[in-house]
């Protein structure tokens, strides 16, 4: 069961988040001696060299922060995700500390996809969590007290884990609030996939043999299913559910077909913000 000290009302994320600071370009500048003229040259600098990564600036209780990824702003935001824009952070923090750190594509995604999320208690007290984590292919951060890490996809990839015996609340953006936006990238990417290797017959096979460990994937339950490369998913299986099964299903499709997932012709559904959480190669 989740910690009785975690709170019962699902919060938002109302502080910025630690970020792994092992590249960080600098850290804490105050702007009475690094002015905001130049800290905004400088962004623009590093804009047009593809830069990749997070920008924070806090004065007191009062923070913002931005992100890019290969030098495109995706946007600014402060409290619960409200969106902020740069002048008037400028403005509304004068005097600030101010930090910029590189990142990998996958760590912005998810810090962008996760800031105006709601947040839910993680399923037991750490690290009883873990498996359970694992087996989900969870895919956000998880918060408890000051420490914050970052999960690709079922892995712990970077940041802090809860003390032993402590409960957390995780950030995810694959929840059933973005259920159809879920469902409809893994309907893109099974119907692209169709079309350059039938799959139903190995599908069927695959899914046979998974239905143990994925209940929603037994074919005589019909809460999955795959026709003419067109996947359905029962109203009733929980997001939860369904992306950690078809995760599986469609590596063990491709590796009896024989086929790299490089090899698909699905390069625009690698750009998609649902990508890093499928679990299918590597982060």
């Amino acid at each position: 069961m989740p910690d009785s000290t975690v709170p019962t009302a699902p919060p938002k994320l109302t502080h910025p988040v630690p970020i792994p600071q092992d590249a960080a370009v600098y850290s804490a500048l105050s702007t009475d001696h690094y002015p905001w003229t130049e800290v905004t040259a400088d962004l623009a600098l590093r804009q047009g060299q593809g830069f990749t990564g997070a920008f924070d600036a806090w004065q007191g209780a009062r923070w913002a922060r931005f992100l890019w990824h290969q030098g495109t702003l995706l946007g600014g935001y402060t409290h619960a995700g409200q969106a902020v824009n740069w002048a008037t952070v400028m403005q509304g923090l004068p005097r600030a500390r101010v930090s910029l750190t590189e990142l990998s594509a996958r760590m912005v995604d998810l810090l962008w996809t996760t800031r105006d999320v709601d947040g839910r208690p993680a399923p037991a007290a750490w690290p009883a969590a873990r498996p359970v984590l694992e087996a989900q292919h969870y895919h956000g951060l998880m918060l408890s007290g000051a420490a914050c890490s970052y999960w690709l996809a079922g892995r712990h990839v970077s940041g802090d884990l809860p003390a032993e015996g402590t409960g957390a609340w995780l950030f995810a953006p694959n929840s059933e609030a973005n259920r159809a936006g879920l469902l409809r990238f893994w309907q893109d990417l099974l119907a692209a996939t169709h079309r350059a290797h039938p799959l139903d017959a190995t599908w069927q096979e695959v899914t046979v043999r998974l239905a143990e460990q994925h209940p929603c994937l037994d074919p005589f339950a019909q809460d999955v299913t795959l026709q003419g490369g067109h996947l359905s998913v029962q109203d009733d299986v929980p997001v939860d559910e369904f992306r950690p099964a078809l995760s599986a299903a469609l590596r063990g499709v491709l590796a009896r077909l024989g086929v790299r997932l490089v090899d698909l012709p699905i390069t625009n559904l690698r750009d998609r913000p649902e990508w890093a959480a499928a679990g299918l190669e590597t982060p």
